[in-house]
């Protein structure tokens, strides 16, 4: 069977100040329960779909993005909504992560299904279950099973 051709996605903040446009399906699909991206997020866990930087395109707003540097990465967020959606990793300057949830309508980051994984499950919140069989992984997902796997510690 041969992939179908890929049709960029599109997303976008809460407010529209800034938007963007994904060229190529995601590599990987995380579910990340740490502690920083729970507080972070104001959720009980974040996801982050991931693509090489050049893949994804900001086609309104860039001088509206701000970018907060924690020591696990720099997170970029609208400045008049406070919506996050990019991050990035100075251990891999290739990579872009961008939060599906902010793409438009039923857009879906199609990334191949065997690379979702739950992360960081062993620092989740206590009120949380997560029962919807896909792998988990108390820390980092080990390099066998993960793309872009890190090669140092310090997420929870």
């Amino acid at each position: 069977m041969k992939d179908s051709p890929f049709n960029p996605i599109h997303g976008r903040c809460e407010c529209d100040s800034v938007a963007y446009e994904v060229i190529a399906p995601a590599q990987e699909l995380y579910h990340c329960h740490c502690s920083r991206c729970r507080r972070l997020h104001g959720s009980l866990f974040a996801t982050y779909a991931y693509v090489r930087r050049g893949d994804i395109v900001i086609t309104k707003g860039t001088e509206n993005l701000s970018i907060y540097h924690s020591p696990l990465a720099h997170w970029h967020f609208c400045q008049t909504c406070g919506c996050h959606l990019f991050a990035e990793h100075d251990h891999n300057p290739g990579v872009m992560w961008y939060m599906p949830a902010t793409l438009d309508g039923e857009a879906v980051p199609q990334h191949p299904k065997e690379s979702e994984k739950h992360i960081f499950v062993a620092s989740k919140s206590p009120i949380e279950t997560i029962s919807d069989g896909i792998p988990q992984f108390d820390e980092y997902a080990p390099p066998e099973v993960s793309i872009t796997a890190r090669k140092t510690d310090g997420a929870a």
